[in-house]
C-alpha cells in the first residue's frame, strides 16, 4: 500500500526570522521612530503598527483557533487565525496571492492571449509619490489610458482591451520604488465582442504616452512644477520606461497564473532574509545591484524595519484595478454561461471559501479520495483553549447546528 508523505504541517510561527526580527525590536522601534526614522520616511502611519502586532499573533494556537474535525476518520487538527496584514505577513500574503490568481484566471480573464507590461518613473519622482500615496491611484490610471491609447490607434477607435492594474512600491532591495505591473489583452474587443488581436507592441510608443499622461497630471495635482516637467521631458534619457512581455496564449493556464502572482506578490521574501540574532543585523539578498556592487544589503534591524514599513498600504487603499473591458462595471453588465446569461449583478453572493486538507495520508481507503472537514466554532478564547484537553466528538461527528459562536481572533 503506498502512503503519500504529503500531511498536513503546522506553520511554526515563532521559527521564522521575521517574527523574531518583530519580536524583539518592535516596542524599540516604535520608540525611537519619531526621531530617527520620521525625517526620511515621514510620521509613522497608525496602520503600520497594527499590523506588526497583528503579525506577533498570527499561527499562534493561544491567539485564537478553529477545530477542524473528520468525521470519516475522527482525525482532529487545530487551525490557528491568521492576521491578514496586507504586504507584510508572508504566509498571510501567499494565500491571498494564490486565491486572487485563481480567481482572476476563472472569473475575469477572457480566453484570448495577454502580456505583462511594467511601467516605471524617474528616480527624481519616488518622493513625490512617498509623501502624497493618493498619487499611486494616478499611477495606475495614466498606465492604463496610455496602453488603452496605444490599442485604439493600433486596432480602432471602439475597440476596447482588457486591463488589469497592480501597483508595486518596492524595488530590490526593498527601496521605495513605485511602478506598475499590468495584464492586458493582446489585442481589444469591438462593440459586437470580437476580439481583435494586436500584432506588434511598440514599447518605446507605450512609454511617451504613459509619460505624457503622467506629468500632465502632477501638474495637474499641484505635485509637480511645469518647469520640472519640461526638464524631464528634456533629458536625453527619459527615465521612464514600459516594458512590454512575450503574449501568453490563455491556453497556458500556469503561465497566466504565473504573472497574476507575480503582479501581486509581497514586497518581502523570506528566502532572501537573513537575521543574525547575536550581532543584530539584517542581511536581506538581492541580485547584482550595479550601484551597490553586491548582491546583499546588510543594515540594522530598526532601519530595514523602517524600509519595510513604507510598503504597507493605508486602510481602503486598493493595490489592484480593473479597467476597459475588464472594469467591474462593464463585467457587472457581461452576461455569465454560468448564471445562465445572466448578469453578475443577479449572482447571489458566494459564501466565504474555505477548504481544508489533510493530505493523501489521512485520505486512505476513502472512497472519494477526499474528506471533508466541519470547522467547530466558540464564543470566547477561553472555551477554545480549554476545549483543545477535551477527548474527539464520538461518531458520527459534531452537526454545525450544535456549535453556531463565533471564536474570537
Amino acid at each position: 500500500m503506498e502512503i503519500c508523505a504529503r500531511v498536513s504541517r503546522p506553520r511554526q510561527a515563532r521559527e521564522s526570522p521575521l517574527f523574531r526580527l518583530v519580536e524583539q525590536h518592535l516596542e524599540e522601534f516604535l520608540r525611537v521612530y519619531p526621531e530617527r526614522f520620521a525625517k526620511q520616511h515621514g510620521p509613522l502611519r497608525p496602520v503600520v503598527e497594527r499590523v506588526r502586532r497583528g503579525f506577533l499573533t498570527c499561527g499562534l494556537v493561544e491567539h485564537g483557533f478553529a477545530r477542524l474535525w473528520c468525521g470519516t476518520c475522527r482525525t482532529s487538527v487545530l487551525c490557528p487565525f491568521s492576521c491578514r496584514g496586507r504586504s507584510f505577513c508572508p504566509s498571510c500574503e501567499k494565500k491571498k496571492q494564490l486565491l486572487w490568481a485563481e480567481w482572476l484566471e476563472k472569473e475575469v480573464l477572457e480566453p484570448v492571449p495577454h502580456r505583462h507590461v511594467v511601467f516605471t518613473r524617474p528616480r527624481l519622482l519616488r518622493g513625490v509619490f512617498h509623501r502624497r500615496r493618493e498619487l499611486l491611484l494616478d499611477l495606475a490610471q495614466c498606465a492604463a489610458e496610455a496602453v488603452v491609447e496605444y490599442v485604439k490607434r493600433q486596432v480602432g477607435a471602439e475597440a476596447r482591451p482588457g486591463i488589469v492594474v497592480s501597483i508595486a512600491s518596492a524595488g530590490d532591495p526593498l527601496p521605495w520604488h513605485p511602478h506598475g505591473h499590468l495584464l492586458v489583452t493582446d489585442g481589444a474587443f469591438s462593440d459586437d465582442g470580437a476580439f481583435r488581436p494586436l500584432e506588434t507592441w511598440d514599447a518605446d510608443a507605450v512609454m511617451k504616452l504613459f509619460r505624457e499622461r503622467l506629468l500632465a497630471r502632477l501638474i495637474e495635482r499641484h505635485a509637480i512644477s511645469e518647469d520640472l516637467a519640461r526638464r524631464l521631458l528634456a533629458w536625453r534619457h527619459p527615465g521612464f520606461s514600459a516594458h512590454v512581455g512575450k503574449a501568453i496564449p490563455f491556453e497556458d493556464k500556469k503561465a497566466i497564473e504565473d504573472v497574476a502572482c507575480y503582479i501581486v506578490r509581497n514586497p518581502l521574501s523570506l528566502k532572501k532574509l537573513v537575521y543574525l540574532d547575536g550581532q543584530k543585523a539584517v542581511l536581506y539578498r538581492s541580485r547584482m545591484n550595479p550601484s551597490l556592487g553586491r548582491n546583499f544589503e546588510a543594515m540594522d534591524p530598526r532601519e530595514w524595519r523602517a524600509r519595510l514599513a513604507d510598503h504597507i498600504p493605508d486602510p481602503g487603499k486598493h493595490r489592484t484595478h480593473f479597467y476597459a473591458h475588464y472594469a467591474n462595471r462593464v463585467r457587472g453588465e457581461r452576461p455569465s454561461e454560468k448564471l445562465g446569461h445572466q448578469k453578475h449583478e443577479e449572482e447571489q453572493p458566494k459564501k466565504r471559501r474555505c477548504s481544508p486538507k489533510l493530505g493523501a495520508a489521512h485520505r486512505q481507503g476513502l472512497s472519494d479520495g477526499s474528506a471533508r472537514l466541519q470547522t467547530l466554532r466558540w464564543p470566547d478564547q477561553r472555551r477554545c483553549l480549554h476545549h483543545r484537553r477535551r477527548r474527539d466528538p464520538p461518531d458520527p461527528g459534531p452537526s454545525r447546528s450544535q456549535h453556531t459562536g463565533e471564536a474570537t481572533s
